[in-house]
C-alpha cells in the first residue's frame, strides 16, 4: 500500500512514522509527566469538507453553466424553458449528492473513486428526470441538463480522488499497545495518546479500548478531550467502520440485539426485491432459457442442482442453481480450487455468476433474498455451528444470492476464512439498510464483470 504524503517539519509525521525532534511542553512536569487537566485540540478543518463538496459542486454543475444557455435575465420572466432547465438540474444533482454520499460512508465503498457508484446513480437519476420532463411534455434546455449530469458524474468522482489522496485523519490511541493492532491504511495515522497530549497535535478523533481496563488517569483524561470536543471512539467501532467487519472478539450477548434488522425495513425491502425481480422477468427469462440450453447440450443429466440449504432461523430450504458439475460426480460438498468435476460450460457460469440465477424461484418462495449472508449447505453448517462462536446468527435475515462478505471475501471454507466472513456478516447485520444493499449490488456487478473470487 502506498504510504500517504509527507508531512515535513518538527515534530510532524512522514510516511513510515514519527521523525523530528518533538519540543518539550512547559506544562510538564521534570519527569516528562504531563498533567491529566491538559487540553487536547480537534484537527483544523479538513480539504474539501462535506458542506464545501456539496456547495462548490452546485456551483460547478448547476450556476456556471447557466450563462451559456440562459437568454435575458433568469427567472424575470416566469418559469420557462431555461428556468425549468435551471430547478431540474438543481434537483437532479441534489439526489446524485446525497446518494454518492451515503453510498460512499460505507468501509471499503471507493470501487476506482466511487466511479462504480456515482455513474449508474447519476445516470437513472438524471434519466428519470428526462422522462418525466418528456412525459409532461414540457420545455427544458437538453444540452444543459446532460451536460450538467456529465458535470455531476466529474465532480462527484473528482472529489472522491481527491479525499482519499488528501485527506489523511489523525487518530490519538490509547492504550499504546493498541497501535500495533489498528489497520493499516494509507487515509489513517495512529499516533500515541500521550505524546499527542504532550504535543498539542491536533487529532480527528481518539480511539480507546473501552472495552479494556484503563487507568483513572486516562479516564480523566479522556473525559477533559470530549469536553474539548474532540470525540472519543471505541476501538471496536473505529476498526468496525474502517474494515467492514465486526470482530468477533469480545462479541457480547448485550450486542446481539443491534443484529436485529427493523421490521420496517424488512418489509420495504421485501416488496422492492419482489417489484424489481418481476421488472427484470423480460430480460432474466430469455437468459435463463439460453443458459439451461447450453447446459443441457454440454453434458448429460439434469439443467438444475438442487441442494438443501440452511436459511433463516436455521430452516432448512432447497436451493435451485444451474448445473455446473458433471451429473452423478462424487467429492466432498464443497468447491476446490481447479475442481475437475466442473464442466466446460460450468466454469464459465461460475465466473459469471449467472448459476445463481434460478434462485430467483427462492426469491420468490421467501426462502432468499437477493442481499444477505450466504446460505451454506446443511453438512456445513452443522460443523460451522459446533466450530464457530456465533455462527448462528447468520441466520437473523433470509440469506442472499450476494452479500457483504462474498463482496469483500470471495469464495471461503477453512475455519479462519469462515470466522472472517462471519465478520462481514455481523457487519452486515448490524449496518443492514437499503442504501448498504445497493452498494452490495453495485459492487456485485463489478465482482461479476471481473470474475473475481468464483470456484
Amino acid at each position: 500500500m502506498t504510504a500517504p504524503a509527507d508531512r515535513r517539519g518538527d515534530g510532524q509525521l512522514t510516511g513510515s512514522g514519527l521523525t523530528g525532534a518533538w519540543p518539550a511542553d512547559s506544562r510538564s512536569d521534570g519527569a516528562g509527566r504531563v498533567p491529566a487537566t491538559m487540553s487536547m485540540r480537534s484537527a483544523p478543518q479538513r480539504f474539501i469538507e462535506t458542506w464545501v463538496d456539496a456547495v462548490v459542486g452546485f456551483l460547478f454543475c448547476v450556476v456556471l453553466p447557466i450563462p451559456i444557455y440562459a437568454v435575458g435575465q433568469p427567472f424575470s420572466r416566469g418559469v420557462q424553458g431555461a428556468e425549468l432547465t435551471i430547478i431540474t438540474t438543481a434537483l437532479a444533482y441534489s439526489v446524485v449528492w446525497y446518494c454518492a454520499r451515503r453510498l460512499d460512508a460505507f468501509p471499503r465503498a471507493a470501487l476506482k473513486g466511487n466511479f462504480g457508484y456515482v455513474a449508474p446513480v447519476a445516470v437513472l437519476t438524471y434519466a428519470s428526470f428526462a422522462a418525466v420532463l418528456l412525459l409532461l411534455r414540457l420545455d427544458y434546455s437538453r444540452v444543459q441538463f446532460f451536460g450538467s449530469g456529465l458535470l455531476t458524474l466529474l465532480w462527484m468522482v473528482g472529489v472522491s480522488q481527491l479525499r482519499a489522496r488528501y485527506l489523511v485523519r489523525a487518530y490519538a490511541v490509547i492504550p499504546r499497545s493498541s497501535i500495533a493492532a489498528m489497520p493499516q491504511l494509507a487515509t489513517c495515522r495512529w499516533l500515541d495518546f500521550d505524546l499527542v497530549r504532550q504535543q498539542r497535535l491536533g487529532i480527528d478523533a481518539i480511539v480507546a479500548d473501552l472495552g479494556g481496563e484503563l487507568e483513572k488517569g486516562q479516564l480523566a483524561a479522556l473525559a477533559d478531550a470530549a469536553l474539548a470536543g474532540v470525540p472519543v471512539l471505541d476501538r471496536r467501532y473505529i476498526l468496525e467502520s474502517l474494515t467492514g467487519r465486526t470482530p468477533l472478539g469480545g462479541l457480547t450477548p448485550n450486542e446481539f440485539g443491534a443484529l436485529l434488522p427493523s421490521r420496517q425495513y424488512l418489509v420495504i425491502r421485501r416488496v422492492v426485491e419482489l417489484f424489481l425481480t418481476v421488472l427484470c422477468l423480460p430480460v432474466l427469462l430469455p437468459v435463463m432459457a439460453v443458459v439451461a440450453a447450453a447446459v443441457r447440450l454440454d453434458s448429460s443429466g439434469p439443467v438444475f442442482f438442487v441442494q438443501t440449504r440452511i436459511g433463516r432461523r436455521s430452516r432448512p430450504f432447497r436451493m435451485i442453481k444451474f448445473r455446473t458439475m458433471y451429473h452423478g460426480a462424487g467429492g466432498p460438498s464443497f468447491t476446490t480450487a481447479a475442481d475437475k468435476r466442473i464442466t466446460r460450460v460450468g466454469g464459465f457460469l461460475r465466473r459469471s455468476r449467472l448459476d445463481e440465477l434460478p434462485q430467483l424461484i427462492n426469491v420468490f418462495m421467501g426462502d432468499m433474498s437477493w442481499v444477505g449472508p450466504r446460505p451454506e449447505a446443511a453438512t456445513l453448517e452443522e460443523r460451522y455451528v459446533r466450530d464457530i462462536e456465533h455462527f448462528a446468527l447468520r441466520g437473523i435475515v433470509r440469506p442472499g444470492v450476494t452479500g457483504w462478505a462474498q463482496i469483500n471475501q470471495g469464495y471461503a471454507h477453512e475455519a479462519d476464512e469462515m470466522r472472517s466472513k462471519l465478520e462481514y456478516d455481523l457487519y452486515y447485520l448490524k449496518h443492514c439498510s437499503l442504501w448498504l444493499d445497493l452498494v452490495i449490488v453495485l459492487r456485485t456487478f463489478a465482482v461479476v464483470f471481473h470474475g473475481t473470487g468464483a470456484r
